[in-house]
């Protein structure tokens, strides 16, 4: 656009000198000692334009010259810059696709061009911690803190959580708790305590992290739950584990009363009370959350417990039929407390129900036992025949009837399916 305008100026610019001189060209003479020259104006201005114009022209072509060095660095540092980029994106393909070794020889191959050697040097660290380099992965984030020290909070954070990556739950640690002293409302370094605190099993320090990340809106409140009721559980089982009756009593006393009715934590409490053979403190534990928020797993337990007033017991379990009468668990609940009552009869009604909703094994193996009672020895054995097969697989059937010749060698060997001594029930 300039070179347009300049050329129409020059264009009006000669057209108007062409119509002066038209009419009186005038007359100049340069003199110098002896020397002289005589010219008319026009023309004596054209050739000041042109040495004007050929000076301009020369003391360009002269500056360019003298720019060609710095012109040609300029070049040869966007060739290298680029093809640093190019060597980032190779290594981040190499580094999704498993290469890790050739990832991180090629994420710090000319790193010194590299627009984003922070980058770099931080998923080069990756690249070898994936392959057991640790201290190899530390030096990339050392050298990353140098050439970004404004980025140190982020390269900690980077750091913690390849620490906890590798299992390096101590260091991790450390590091969370350095990022939480410069910056204590940051989520990230609270996100990676709770990845820290799962992998570590940490549950009491989980259960204490909890209301800050509620808090912060970094947990929803389904997720809250699902921690908590995860640590409490496994905060019971570490009781049973433990031996101690007061460190259970204790635990259970911590958990608070909302969660003290969720069928886990129940369940949790139930197996750690039978484990140590409380069963008088389980039936009205069971009664009570099972009115509150119904469990296939609480009633199938509440079925296995050894009740003093077994009437009773089987009375609670029948005022849940109206509402869960098609429930298979409690159909089996029910047949095992009125086989425990001797009412064969009924018995024998409830698990023929529960087996029409949902076979196993043990429903067949409390059927098989009701039958022998009743004096059918032929139905026994077919329901015995029944949940071996369930439970061992089809392959055995034939072997089966050379194996147990009779009722009883059924009995003794269906024993082990017999889940509630194993305390394995349906699942919440």
């Amino acid at each position: 656009m300039k070179t347009v305008i300049f050329a129409l100026m020059a264009l009006i610019l000669g057209v108007s000198l062409g119509l002066i001189a038209r009419d009186d060209p005038g007359y100049i003479i340069v003199g110098y000692g002896q020397w002289m020259m005589e010219m008319t104006l026009v023309l004596a201005a054209i050739m000041l334009g042109l040495v004007f114009t050929g000076g301009y022209f020369l003391l360009r072509l002269i500056a360019q010259t003298w720019h060609v060095p710095q012109r040609l660095g300029e070049l040869r540092q966007r060739w290298r810059a680029t093809r640093a980029d190019k060597l980032l994106i190779e290594g981040l393909i190499d580094l999704e696709e498993g290469n890790w070794k050739r990832a991180e020889h090629t994420l710090v191959k000319d790193i010194t061009y590299s627009s984003a050697p922070i980058f770099n040097y931080i998923t080069a660290a990756r690249a070898a911690q994936n392959q057991g380099a640790y201290e190899r992965r530390d030096r990339y984030l050392s050298l990353a803190r140098e050439t970004a020290p404004i980025a140190n909070f982020a390269i900690e954070l980077a750091q913690a959580e390849l620490q906890i990556n590798s299992d390096q739950f101590d260091q991790a640690l450390a590091t969370l708790n350095h990022l939480r002293a410069i910056d204590p409302r940051h989520p990230q370094p609270l996100k990676l305590l709770k990845s820290l605190y799962l992998q570590q099993q940490d549950w009491g320090q989980l259960l204490r992290l909890l209301p800050e990340l509620r808090k912060r809106h970094l947990v929803d409140q389904e997720e809250s739950q699902s921690l908590e009721v995860m640590a409490h559980v496994e905060l019971l089982q570490e009781a049973v584990r433990s031996g101690s009756g007061v460190y259970l009593a204790e635990e259970w006393k911590s958990i608070p009363v909302n969660l003290q009715k969720h069928p886990q934590i129940v369940a949790a409490y139930v197996y750690a009370l039978l484990d140590r053979g409380d069963q008088g403190l389980v039936e009205p534990i069971l009664q009570e959350a099972l009115n509150k928020n119904w469990s296939d797993e609480l009633i199938y337990l509440y079925g296995i417990i050894q009740s003093d007033d077994q009437t009773t017991q089987l009375a609670w379990a029948e005022a849940w039929v109206s509402e869960y009468g098609n429930n298979p668990w409690l159909l089996l609940t029910l047949g095992r407390i009125a086989k425990h009552n001797s009412l064969w009869g009924k018995a024998r009604q409830y698990l023929e129900t529960s087996i029409t909703y949902a076979p196993r094994p043990e429903t067949y193996h409390d059927l098989g036992e009701v039958f022998e009672k009743m004096g059918d020895l032929d139905a026994a054995l077919k329901c015995y025949n029944k949940g071996l097969s369930m439970s061992t697989g089809g392959a055995i059937r034939e072997s089966a009837k050379l194996i147990l010749p009779n009722v009883v060698a059924q009995k003794t060997s269906l024993s082990t399916v017999k889940s509630p001594s194993q305390i394995i029930g349906p699942t919440v």
